[in-house]
């Protein structure tokens, strides 16, 4: 029996300490992404892109955020951030999430009245893509996080996956099976956040 909605959102955590599950597979990504699919975007653009990458892309990945933030970081910082790196390097795999901004700028030219909306809207779209995605993992017992190590590792990507001077790298999401428990969450009062008027 699948799990309820409500259910699945109180279930989606930031996981950032992951380990490799062989249930974990194309086909388990595949589906998520599938499911992710439905997301709404602004005059259904579907400008966002998903390159999805599994074992040695994945490692590969991670190597270069690695390489990156070494040379960003002050010398005897870095053993915080090497065992965040690990954490997510553990994992299965990471989705990077992009926007192709031709097909942004092809909205902008279709729909002169609002051109200077599209490239908000295309953020909007990738992070509405990213939480389904991160909700559809959720469901399947995929734990995940949402990293942002654009843009320094953009050029390097880009060289290694072949990825079209078009696209624009947006928000990465390791993911694999938990090897953490995450605390509980505080929220805000609902009054200081919502406002009714009847």
């Amino acid at each position: 029996m699948k799990p309820k909605f409500d259910e699945v959102m109180e279930k989606r955590r930031s996981i950032r300490t992951l380990e490799k599950d062989s249930r974990i597979t194309r086909e388990t990504v595949e589906k998520a992404i599938a499911l992710a699919r439905h997301a709404p975007s602004a005059y259904n653009a579907q400008t966002s892109r998903l390159v999805v990458l599994m074992g040695g892309g994945h490692a590969k990945f991670w190597d270069i955020v690695e390489k990156q933030l070494r040379r960003v970081t002050p010398p005897g910082a870095f053993a915080r951030t090497q065992k965040k790196l690990d954490g997510f390097r553990g994992g299965n795999g990471t989705v990077l999430f992009y926007e192709d901004m031709a097909e942004t700028e092809r909205m902008k030219q279709d729909f002169p009245t609002y051109a200077d909306k599209f490239d908000q809207w295309a953020q909007h779209n990738n992070a509405i893509l990213e939480y389904a995605l991160w909700l559809a993992f959720a469901e399947q017992g995929v734990a995940a996080s949402l990293q942002h190590y654009n843009p320094l590792v953009d050029a390097d990507s880009a060289k290694e996956w072949n990825i079209p001077e078009t696209w624009s790298l947006v928000a990465q999401m390791p993911f694999g099976r938990a090897a953490e428990e995450p605390g509980p969450r505080t929220f805000k009062p609902l009054d200081e956040v919502v406002t009714f008027y009847e």
